[in-house]
């Protein structure tokens, strides 16, 4: 577990982290088993910064003009790689073939090490789930299944606040945590916190860059944002902007006929759509579909009566795109002013809401 987590989506997004660094710093590596094999240093996954051999397992190297953050040292004779987050400190790298690397490499590393024995702990306590899982399964037990299924949920949501709670608290590190997190929870004030405590050095990182755009793109669907207006062209011909459907709310729906969950999610919204709709409530979907016929098709299957507008380029569609919609169904419900009120809104949610505001 330990191993994937630093080498897989976490070590995946350090290789964008680059900010200049006007110091050297100093590489040790004391591996006996290694005996005479050649090393490398990558960055960004190919380029090689530093190349040399070790002399009976051991050798000690300055490095000038180091540029990144994140780093990879293959010792030719081990075949995996070291992989650590740099910070400028100096670098000190042993290993035994029963735990592996051991890396010590700055404030930094530490953290990162830290995180990584928590979601260690994680991994152990999904397996055991996964055991008592398979058990129910052989024994036909329903409830117990039921039981185990929301346990592993609660456990991989308390995994990702986990990581976002750390994230606030660890510079760059956590910019690139925040951008690997999975998390549909993950909320506009979540990664606004991560982005306002990176210090002003590593500023010019390119995940502080790539956090800094996403941060902006969910701000856009804020509480209390004006919705902007679009034009794109309607299931019934023509083009609609999306701010001239009316109603006192309007539901934004985004969805597509190829989305098995929103076609799921549509009976719920036909039934509030018929119950509340001459009380003011109104819904416009969004259509995530490329081909016109399908689109046409979902929307008489499923007795849509709602405006439906789409662009039909998938999902680079320009209002989802722009409201960084990365998942479907998703929703965002404007007043009768244009102003998001709010998002993501369940079935009975959206009910219990329109129930107490129209």
């Amino acid at each position: 577990m330990k191993k994937f987590f630093i080498g897989g989506a976490v070590a995946a997004l350090f290789f964008a982290c680059s900010v200049e660094s006007s110091e050297g710093f100093q590489l040790n590596i004391d591996i006996p088993s290694a005996g005479n094999s050649p090393i490398k240093v990558t960055l960004e996954g190919d380029s090689v910064v530093y190349e040399g051999t070790l002399t009976d397992g051991l050798l000690t190297a300055n490095l000038d003009d180091f540029d990144n953050q994140f780093t990879m040292v293959q010792v030719t004779e081990l075949g995996q790689p070291a992989v650590y987050f740099h910070d400028g400190a100096d670098v000190n790298i042993t290993f035994d073939e029963l735990s592996g690397f051991k890396i010590e490499a700055g404030i930094m590393n530490d953290s990162a090490n830290a995180l990584n024995d928590q979601s260690a702990f994680f991994g152990q306590t999904m397996q055991v789930l996964e055991q008592k899982y398979v058990a129910a399964m052989d024994s036909n037990n329903v409830e117990a299944q039921n039981q185990i299924r929301e346990e592993a949920m609660n456990l991989m949501e308390s995994q990702e606040r986990m990581k976002i709670e750390f994230a606030k608290r660890n510079d760059i590190l956590g910019a690139a945590i925040a951008l690997s997190s999975q998390s549909s929870n993950l909320t506009y004030e979540d990664l606004k916190a991560v982005l306002d405590q990176v210090s002003l050095k590593f500023q010019g990182a390119p995940d502080y860059t790539r956090l800094a755009e996403r941060v902006e793109t969910m701000g856009r669907s804020a509480i209390g944002m004006q919705f902007k207006d679009f034009a794109q062209t309607s299931a019934s011909g023509g083009t609609l902007n999306v701010l001239a459907v009316e109603g006192k709310y309007v539901l934004v729906d985004f969805w597509a006929s190829w989305c098995r969950p929103c076609r799921a999610a549509n009976p719920a919204l036909v039934e509030l759509y018929d119950t509340y709709h001459e009380q003011g409530f109104n819904i416009l979907g969004v259509s995530l579909d490329r081909d016109g016929a399908l689109w046409q098709k979902g929307i008489k299957e499923d007795g849509l009566p709602w405006p439906q507008i789409s662009d039909l380029q998938y999902w680079q569609n320009e209002i989802s795109t722009y409201y960084g919609i990365q998942f479907i169904p998703q929703n965002i419900l404007i007043d009768d002013n244009g102003v998001i009120v709010a998002k993501n809104m369940e079935p009975a949610q959206l009910g219990e809401f329109l129930s107490n505001n129209l």
